[in-house]
């Protein structure tokens, strides 16, 4: 995977569906599921939709993501993972409403104590869609991501004084009076909307700890790391000529700058393209990367430290939220190193 695949633009909208399921075929397999269930919801969902162009100019976008991430772009590799596990995207939007939705009522007792809350909290007002969320539990978790300290986060730092703006609403106007109802629940719709802008929602248990046990090294099977590619199949008058004709035309048409710029070094892992005008060959990419087992744990122990699960706890009070760890666990100390420490000691404390 340290070398960007060189394969020719797709010309129709099945080729650009299976370059794509080409692509995610050669991710890991804990992202490799998501992706292609993602491929193939959004090429049926908007086969027949009217914003056609759109929609196949960002298929191409991604094609492009997905290719310099495979071919060695740490970065994007990076940001195609935070989709994976719900720190980005559609997977986190999923996740937020679970989190967001209320608990159902287990008996007629609960069944009728949140029928009375219910007919109370909109008695007065008209409802919205902040009776909805389950606010508490919210509550909760954004309080434990301000706990966790989390420094690098692909959403906006959640802060503490984020969250104490809910303790803030205004009790009078500038006139000393209390203000309108209207004001003070637009006023803490803001305050909740701006909550569930910055979290990180909670992932479920059995995939936390998959996560968790791939960003430690004991994960029973890492056999993928060391897969390869596939080589670009070729037709026979490829094969005989060996090298492609130079096109003229496109230099006749346009600037160089324009008609090289995918072969720079800088878009070779996007473009996939072969700089054929340098005299000592084709130049490698910049920050192309190979993928091995210690680069994988390092990147998935900075999704892990952004990734949590939730569960009520034992008496129905509160909930416990646990994160990934925040420490790099130091790699351990060879014994050759140990044993020199061991006798620099002894000479430094004779007995």
């Amino acid at each position: 995977m340290s070398q960007p695949l060189r394969l020719p633009p797709p010309q129709t909208t099945l080729h650009l569906y299976r370059h794509l399921l080409r692509e995610s075929s050669y991710l890991p397999p804990f992202a490799r599921e998501f992706v292609d269930r993602r491929i193939k919801k959004r090429f049926r969902r908007y086969q027949d939709n009217g914003e056609y162009p759109r929609r196949v100019q960002q298929a191409k976008h991604d094609l492009r993501l997905l290719r310099a991430a495979n071919a060695g772009d740490l970065g994007r590799m990076r940001r195609v993972l935070y989709h994976v596990f719900g720190r980005l995207g559609r997977r986190r939007r999923e996740l937020l409403d679970d989190l967001l939705r209320g608990e159902v009522p287990t008996d007629a007792t609960e069944l009728q104590k949140y029928a009375q809350d219910a007919i109370a909290a909109t008695s007065s007002r008209k409802p919205d869609w902040l009776d909805n969320w389950d606010s508490s539990k919210l509550l909760a978790f954004a309080r434990s991501q301000v706990k966790a300290e989390l420094m690098i986060s692909p959403r906006p730092i959640l802060k503490q004084k984020t969250i104490a703006a809910l303790d803030r609403l205004p009790t009078e106007n500038i006139w000393g009076r209390p203000p309108a109802p209207s004001l003070t629940r637009t006023r803490l719709r803001k305050a909740w909307r701006q909550i569930a802008h910055c979290v990180l929602p909670p992932l479920p248990k059995q995939q936390w700890e998959m996560l968790r046990d791939l960003a430690r090294g004991t994960a029973p099977d890492y056999s993928w790391v060391d897969r390869g590619r596939r080589s670009v199949a070729k037709t026979r008058s490829e094969e005989a000529e060996g090298i492609q004709a130079w096109s003229w035309e496109q230099y006749a048409k346009k600037p160089v700058r324009v008609v090289d710029r995918p072969a720079s070094r800088r878009n070779k892992l996007l473009s996939g393209a072969i700089d054929d005008n340098t005299p000592t060959g084709d130049p490698p990419p910049l920050d192309c990367h190979t993928y091995t087992r210690r680069s994988w744990i390092r990147l998935l122990a900075d999704i892990w430290r952004l990734s949590s699960y939730m569960e009520k706890r034992p008496d129905n009070k509160g909930w416990n939220v646990v994160w990934g760890d925040s420490r790099r666990t130091p790699p351990p100390v060879a014994s050759p190193v140990i044993v020199q420490l061991e006798k620099l000691y002894a000479r430094r404390n004779p007995k």
